[in-house]
């Protein structure tokens, strides 16, 4: 073990040293932890470094705490999973949806934080439960209850408002009494603006090669899912507690990691280095959290990150591989390729997301290229193939695609011009 945890420290002490790295970093194997660091800022303007106790706003995360709590209301004989969310929830009647399909994500809902204003205006404003339904309330299905699978936050929005209207306790302090003073979390909670919260990191972004604040968010439209703050020592508290029956009994966590099109409730199930793997990561505005559990090996991996250009999911991906004893390299540079100049004029242009709250202007600035990203910040990138481009100084790289009908994308937007 002492071999891999110094792989596990070589391998970031290299990553910092080239690459930008802010956050925190947890290992854990058979319940001890065997690696845990912070590195970068909490604050930059006050050059306050994280450390352990550094809380993150964990965003997707969230889910897997909405789904237990949904599970314990379940074994309380509060509710069902069959439960036509109707039921609860009047304005959603004869639409088929039961709270299963809502926590495997198979509902067919669309995701209300993906139609056209939420980016730009509705995250920054106080959204009442009434005022996100409204934003699905006209949207027909897209497709049966059950017979697909659509990842959307909606979906966990309406799980909370479900805790709310079974129990008589707001979303927030059901998950207090319930879970994380039980656990003694004492370092989660539901982030919003009405407190300060101790030892709360910045998020952060960059716009040309500086780095900004990431705009204000107003939480309320977040709830539950993706409201909450944690740490990466409260996270793996709760790893240990989904090994036990402290919360719920063991037949309730085989329906939680029982997949459905790969999601059970609240996290992701898959294989990784020939092992089943239990997920789940969370990005948005500066902070970006992900948590692999490979249940089998009773390996923990929890990365939290308050700048959103750091690479975490591949970040925890390559630790999970050296501690299962393979081999992971930080990547260089790449070198520059000498992209042909009508290239560079095909590429130019604007960009939209046809459905999505998302627009880019492409633009060149001598030998790279930078894009606009919804009229906030400015990303510079540097050719590396014929469509490929990085960033110029932080590990992300991106794809310009051509189709059949000779459009060009970008991101998942297409040019308009």
């Amino acid at each position: 073990m002492d071999a891999i945890v110094d792989a596990l420290e070589d391998y970031l002490v290299e990553y910092e040293r080239k690459w930008t790295l802010s956050g925190t970093v947890l290992i854990a194997h058979e319940g001890n932890i065997i690696f845990q660091k912070a590195y970068g800022y909490a604050n930059i303007e006050h050059q306050v470094l994280n450390t352990i106790e550094t809380k993150f706003r964990i965003w997707s995360l969230s889910k897997s705490f909405t789904a237990l709590a949904i599970m314990m209301l379940y074994e309380r004989n509060l509710l069902k999973l069959e439960d036509d969310i109707g039921a609860y929830l009047p304005e959603f009647a004869n639409k088929g949806i039961a709270i299963i399909h809502l926590l495997n994500h198979t509902a067919g809902l669309v995701n209300y934080t993906s139609l056209p204003g939420y980016h730009f205006r509705l995250n920054k404003l106080e959204l009442t439960h009434q005022d996100v339904i409204k934003q699905l309330m006209d949207k027909p299905l897209q497709f049966k209850p059950g017979a697909s699978f659509s990842y959307t936050n909606s979906a966990y929005y309406l799980l909370g408002m479900i805790i709310e209207i079974t129990t008589g306790l707001s979303f927030e302090e059901f998950l207090i009494r319930n879970i994380l003073q039980p656990l003694g979390m004492d370092n989660t909670g539901i982030f919003h603006q009405r407190k300060v919260i101790p030892h709360m990191s910045s998020g952060y972004h960059s716009s040309w090669e500086q780095f900004i604040q990431c705009e204000y968010l107003n939480m309320s439209g977040m709830f539950g899912a993706g409201a909450m703050y944690s740490t990466v020592e409260d996270l793996f508290k709760w790893d240990q507690a989904l090994y036990t029956e402290k919360l719920v009994s063991q037949a309730a966590l085989d329906q939680v990691f029982k997949p459905t099109f790969n999601y059970g409730f609240g996290w992701f199930i898959d294989e990784r280095y020939n092992r089943k793997r239990i997920h789940h990561s969370g990005a948005y505005r500066g902070h970006r959290s992900d948590m692999q559990r490979y249940p089998n090996e009773k390996v923990t991996i929890i990365m939290l990150t308050n700048y959103d250009f750091v690479p975490i999911l591949k970040l925890t991906d390559r630790l999970a591989s050296l501690v299962f004893g393979e081999k992971a390299t930080v990547p260089n540079k790449p070198n520059r390729y000498p992209l042909r100049d009508d290239l560079y004029a095909r590429y130019i242009g604007n960009y939209e997301g046809k459905g999505y709250d998302c627009k880019a202007v492409v633009d060149r600035n001598e030998d790279q290229l930078f894009f606009i990203f919804n009229d906030e910040a400015y990303l510079p990138f540097y050719p590396v193939s014929e469509t490929k481009f990085h960033h110029t100084w932080y590990e992300w790289d991106c794809e310009f695609t051509i189709d059949d009908n000779g459009d060009t994308s970008f991101l998942g937007m297409k040019k308009t011009k």
